[in-house]
């Protein structure tokens, strides 16, 4: 469905990208993932025909560089950061994406239940949260039944729960035997989202193969401080059986080691067990320094 072959790009005397290959078959994830300045974005703008690059990519046997609009009628497409018109209302926003891709009022409708904003159809986007804005996105990206999704980091904004809405969107996607590419730096939804993964490196290609493997090579460990909301004696072995550790508990807080893989996972069994995270804290592991502290809140 994907095909890119020796895709390169130069800004200046900096290689953005550096003899990219790779192809991506019907009912495929491929996660893209990379430092910052990796040159994942850069794929993701070439495959979509919003710069100029060398080389060749195909979308369902489409040339991106000769024929960008046919091949973009077959592309579903979110950016990193989506822009949309303020004054305009979520409806009106994705009936006019609808129009300009060739599809029904009645498909509009659908994108936006299916991303859950139909209780919010009627707020002017500038409204909108930045999660919502990136559901927004996603909503438009549906709209014409692309073959093939470019999604550039769809996670960027969203809470813990509308990160598992992405990822059962993602799934259904493969489902119904469409391909996506999913450039991501959240390297714990990686194992249960993507088939395949292409680790990008100063625009080089230095990892590309099943996500199992990945997962395998990566030993990185996290400590998850989680706050709950009253339920801490149901959450504990929720957590333990998730992250595969033991669980302490200090006051309002219970903290457990667990792979970085795994993250995800024991935000997901809290969700899954109706158990409400007030405040969570993350504290990564690495090999030469002490942990650096990312904090983010959850709505409770």
């Amino acid at each position: 469905m994907l095909s890119v072959r020796s895709a390169s790009k130069q800004y200046g005397k900096v290689r953005a990208l550096n003899d990219v290959s790779f192809d991506l078959d019907d009912g495929r994830v491929l996660a893209v993932v990379g430092a910052n300045g990796a040159g994942k974005s850069t794929l993701i703008k070439s495959i979509v025909g919003l710069m100029r690059f060398e080389g060749d990519v195909e979308v369902d046997g489409v040339d991106v560089r000769r024929r960008g609009k046919d091949a973009r009628r077959h592309i579903g497409y979110l950016a990193q950061h989506p822009s949309f018109h303020l004054d305009m209302t979520v409806q009106e926003t994705v009936r006019f994406f609808a129009q300009l891709r060739g599809a029904k009022a009645d498909e509009a409708h659908g994108a936006v239940a299916a991303v859950g904003l139909e209780p919010h159809a009627t707020k002017l986007v500038g409204a909108l949260s930045g999660g919502m804005r990136q559901r927004l996105g996603l909503a438009v990206a549906q709209l014409g039944s692309p073959s093939v999704f470019a999604l550039d980091e769809p996670g960027t904004g969203l809470d813990v729960s509308a990160r598992l809405e992405l990822r059962d969107f993602i799934r259904g996607q493969r489902s119904a035997g469409r391909s996506v590419l999913l450039s991501t730096h959240w390297l714990e939804d990686v194992p249960s989202t993507a088939d395949d993964v292409l680790v990008l490196d100063q625009g080089r290609v230095v990892f590309h193969g099943p996500s199992t493997e990945f997962a395998m090579a990566s030993t990185a460990r996290s400590r998850l401080f989680l706050r709950l909301n009253g339920h801490t004696p149901d959450a504990i072995p929720l957590v333990a059986n998730a992250a595969r550790g033991e669980v302490t508990q200090t006051g309002e807080w219970i903290s457990v080691t667990c792979l970085t893989s795994d993250k995800v996972r024991v935000l997901e069994a809290l969700v899954e067990g109706g158990i409400g995270l007030l405040d969570f804290r993350v504290e990564e592991a690495t090999a030469s320094t002490a942990p650096p502290v990312t904090r983010e809140r959850v709505p409770s």
